[in-house]
């Protein structure tokens, strides 16, 4: 005796359409949604924090991305087979490699932490740079390896002589974040580019390129994915988490030859979700969308510049979603000062205890950490 599907082919098709029209609705109602994310009534009638704390992109998402969501919302049933391979080869296609050469991750942190496991052993170590970010290098200390950091430059900028000077016979990684995280500045890539062909045999390079859209030139002027085309040893980042403000959905990849995925698909973790895939897949065809959110970034983070230089308050220069300023008082101190006046701000990164990572949030938003700002740097005697 057969068994009637749950849902007849009508019954998908109307599925379907709601699911369309459900969209639709949605896609009307987008500005309100990503202005609602940000002012949160409480019931004095009070807004909510400016949460400028977690480098999360205060400007919404793609609204084909929205569409793509609702749209896949009737399957959400079935796994993502089919919507990973498609993103694969968005992807691909977007960075002129192989498909083999693209490793969908939820997020880009796995990459991260794949690497490090692969990688790390007793004896072992990876450079990388202080302040910087730490998820590969914390990683790679938990998997028995060691790690040498390198301060950066007068400017806050990489030192790429002295992390050449760090590299040893027991080295297999060079871990370098582009732009840095937390200070926001880029490397000249050109220079990176030697100083990757130049490493001794054996040493991988991983560049972490999450920000690197939001740099002046952007992808096509900074990116190091050249030198995977060219079969370097190299492994990239990158993120739907930033520019294309889908942090909540975890979408991200790395770039790499195939005999490096392999060697990290060893310690693979899952892939993205479905409704990241199609979404991703979806913004990557919405240049309109990257367009706004790159300008708008560029807009708002110049602004606070502008305002940093009147005050007379030194900064590292930002090409990411965030500027890192000396605020001149104790992280710890600063962060529940601005707390108290409803503002968030970042955490502490070691060892530049008296500066702030401060992230990128609306106009409307920065207007308010500015004016919070001052006021409480007069209070503490900096201005």
């Amino acid at each position: 005796m057969s068994i009637k599907p749950l849902l007849s082919g009508m019954e998908q098709r109307s599925s379907r359409l709601v699911a369309s029209l459900f969209a639709a609705a949605a896609l009307s109602l987008a500005p309100q949604v990503a202005f609602s994310q940000h002012e949160v009534d409480t019931d004095e009638g009070s807004q909510g924090p400016v949460k400028i704390n977690g480098n999360e992109n205060a400007f919404g998402y793609s609204q084909m991305a929205m569409m793509a969501i609702m749209q896949e919302l009737p399957d959400i049933n079935r796994y993502a087979f089919e919507e990973t391979m498609e993103l694969i080869d968005a992807i691909a296609m977007r960075e002129m490699v192989p498909g083999d050469y693209i490793m969908p991750t939820a997020g880009s942190g796995p990459v991260l932490v794949m690497a490090a496991m692969a990688y790390a052993a007793p004896g072992k170590n990876v450079v990388s740079v202080e302040p910087g970010y730490t998820q590969l290098i914390r990683t790679f200390e938990k998997f028995g390896g060691e790690t040498k950091l390198v301060a950066l430059n007068d400017e806050l900028e990489y030192d790429l002589e002295a992390v050449k000077a760090a590299i040893d016979e027991n080295t297999v990684m060079v871990y370098l974040c582009n732009p840095n995280n937390p200070t926001g500045t880029i490397v000249d890539p050109d220079e990176l580019k030697a100083f990757i062909r130049d490493l001794p045999d054996g040493v991988v390079a991983f560049v972490d390129e999450a920000y690197l859209e939001l740099s002046e030139g952007g992808l096509e002027a900074n990116s190091m994915i050249s030198l995977v085309r060219e079969g370097e040893d190299v492994i990239l980042a990158r993120t739907f988490s930033k520019v294309y403000g889908m942090a909540g959905l975890r979408v991200g990849y790395g770039v790499m030859k195939p005999e490096f995925k392999k060697k990290l698909s060893d310690f693979h973790m899952g892939g993205p979700n479905k409704l990241g895939c199609v979404a991703a897949t979806a913004s990557l065809q919405d240049p309109a969308f990257f367009e706004m959110s790159v300008s708008s970034y560029k807009s708002v983070r110049k602004m606070v510049t502008d305002r940093l230089d009147e005050l007379g308050i030194e900064y590292a220069t930002p090409h990411g979603s965030f500027v890192f300023m000396k605020t001149g008082v104790p992280i710890k101190e600063f962060q529940a000062l601005m707390e108290a006046e409803n503002v968030l701000v970042g955490r502490p990164f070691p060892p530049m205890f008296d500066w702030c990572r401060v992230s990128i949030g609306t106009e409307e938003e920065m207007t308010t950490f500015l004016s919070v700002f001052e006021e409480v740097m007069k209070g503490q005697g900096k201005l």
